[in-house]
């Protein structure tokens, strides 16, 4: 809650209880201009339960309110018994001089005895991360600082499908490659990846084992000696996971641990999570296929967990890396951050951990969307790597760390967001990343002008754009819990654009350094260190720089 806020909530809470009133409290910032900060309807609503009407007992409320010269400057009763407060100057000082002394933890929370583990990035180990994997990294991990912020324990997974046909696809990729590099005639197996990404990893190979494996072939879309395909398999595997962590270490995102679906295969856990299901009555054999009864918590119809030819579904591997991975780290609210086209599947993953005895709600799917670039107001999809997408690696060469990250926090994730390329690139107030830091820069720059640091004044007389800041400045506490409870970083951003607007008004508007008044231009800077101090907290809970020179 706000500093400002709950000083004003506790004063009434004092008054309705010194005149024996009854009755519920709400309080809430005034949506009108003006010079009243808050107002309440306790009398409106209560007056009935008081034995008056609202405006009398308004005020009487007014009368008590005005005793408190700490923290109400003034009161107001407007029909039909609304009763707005005006703050004193004392209290939005309060709010400065908290935030320059907190620094860095001002907007957090204490500890919290509950624990999140979140499974922000799944991408295949089969080529670079491009731009969907990485909003799902910037949001994912925006979300974890936020909520470590606001005093909750995260740890943070990535999922890693290395099992399956996908892999088998990337093995025959690199050794077609490979052969073709050796100058063996080759006809290009039917699936295959596209990119040179694949060429370059060939290449690393024969400067490995040579011309070792030049006297094999593909056949039937796999490489004929099964040895050699196992270890073009692994080699593949590692060289791209590498790369991914590499990527994902040059966006900031933090994992904690990196899963395995072939190691649920080699541990046979998949087996025992089959065989439970068994125990439990959950399963059942139709069509010489294996079901599981998912409709028993919402699905709209059961799913096969093994098909007619023993192969699994997908779901299959999925559940039980799923259920190992709640045993293996106890967390109370686990959360995937997944793509749109995964909607459908939430229903059954769900069901499918509830039939092994888990909560229903253990589970939580964050459904991110599709991002499009942009560029000349066009659909961007030119790589130097690849012809067809623009990989993650491509665009932090191209806009930088910061811009991706902002741009990509900026949106509710759960709508389609255009990433303009363009836009990111230009030095000015269209760019909010620009913006935002340029901010952060004129801050800066004017606390370094000021040597001398005076005491703050407690009654200082803030002017009504001061006033404005001060106000949004004590929003910071709140916006963090909103951001953290309801997982969107976007809520955050668009604070850091309002403080920003805000800031550069003000630095535009007034004389904030006076030589000839040292004393109100120390008052002034307490104001602009805060601001900075503010916006470095925020920036760095969406992963982004803060910058002192521009």
């Amino acid at each position: 809650m706000s500093i400002i806020l709950n000083a004003v909530k506790i004063v009434l809470e004092k008054v309705i209880n010194s005149l024996n009133l009854e009755g519920e409290i709400i309080t809430e910032k005034t949506k009108f201009e003006g010079h009243f900060d808050y107002t309440t309807n306790f009398a409106l609503i209560n007056a009935k339960r008081n034995n008056t009407n609202p405006l009398e007992l308004a005020n009487k409320i007014k009368d008590q309110l005005l005793k408190n010269k700490e923290i109400v400057k003034d009161v107001q009763v407007a029909n039909p018994g609304f009763i707005n407060i005006e703050i004193n100057n004392s209290e939005l000082s309060n709010v400065i001089k908290t935030i320059n002394t907190k620094k860095n933890l001002y907007g957090s929370s204490n500890k919290k005895n509950f624990n999140y583990n979140l499974e922000i990035i799944s991408a295949n180990p089969t080529g670079f991360l491009h731009i969907g994997h990485a909003r799902n990294g910037v949001v994912g991990d925006s979300v974890r600082r936020i909520l470590e912020f606001a005093g909750f324990n995260v740890s943070v997974e990535y999922y890693t499908n290395d099992a399956g046909n996908q892999i088998n696809i990337l093995a025959v990729t690199v050794f077609y490659q490979y052969l073709k590099l050796l100058g063996v005639e080759v006809e290009k197996p039917y699936e295959t990846y596209g990119g040179t990404m694949y060429e370059e990893f060939a290449n690393i190979l024969i400067k490995k084992y040579g011309d070792k494996f030049k006297d094999n072939s593909i056949v039937d879309n796999k490489i004929n000696d099964e040895k050699t395909h196992q270890l073009f398999k692994n080699e593949s595997i590692n060289y791209f996971l590498n790369n991914i962590k590499n990527q994902i270490n040059m966006l900031n995102v933090r994992i904690d641990y990196f899963s395995s679906e072939q190691k649920m295969y080699d541990d046979n856990l998949i087996n025992k999570t089959l065989d439970l299901y068994k125990t439990l009555g959950k399963t059942y054999e139709k069509d010489s296929a294996l079901w599981l009864k998912t409709t028993e918590f919402g699905d709209d119809k059961d799913r096969v967990l093994k098909k007619t030819d023993g192969s699994f579904t997908y779901i299959t591997p999925d559940i039980a890396c799923h259920d190992e991975r709640i045993k293996r780290t106890k967390a109370d609210k686990y959360v995937n951050f997944w793509g749109g086209d995964h909607h459908g599947y939430i229903t059954r993953i769900r069901a499918g951990l509830a039939l092994l005895n888990h909560k229903f709600d253990i589970l939580d799917i964050d459904i991110i969307q599709m991002v499009r670039l942009i560029r000349n107001g066009q659909e961007y999809k030119m790589s130097k790597r690849k012809g067809t997408a623009v990989w993650l690696i491509d665009l932090i060469e191209m806009v930088g760390c910061d811009a991706i990250r902002y741009m990509l926090a900026s949106k509710n994730p759960s709508s389609h967001m255009d990433f303009d390329l363009d836009l990111v690139l230009e030095k000015n107030a269209n760019n909010p990343v620009y913006y935002a830091q340029y901010a952060t820069a004129r801050c800066k720059k004017l606390i370094d002008k000021v040597q001398k640091h005076e005491k703050l004044d407690q009654d200082f007389n803030w002017n009504t754009k001061e006033k404005e800041i001060i106000m949004h400045l004590d929003d910071f506490n709140s916006t963090i819990e909103y951001s953290a409870n309801k997982r969107l970083p976007n809520i955050l951003c668009d604070y850091i654009q309002k403080l920003s607007k805000l800031f550069h008004s003000y630095y535009g508007n007034e004389k904030i350094i006076d030589i000839e008044d040292e004393k109100t231009t120390a008052q002034k800077i307490q104001l602009v260190n805060s601001v900075y101090q503010v916006l470095s907290n925020g920036l760095g809970l969406i992963g982004v720089s803060v910058k002192d020179q521009m």
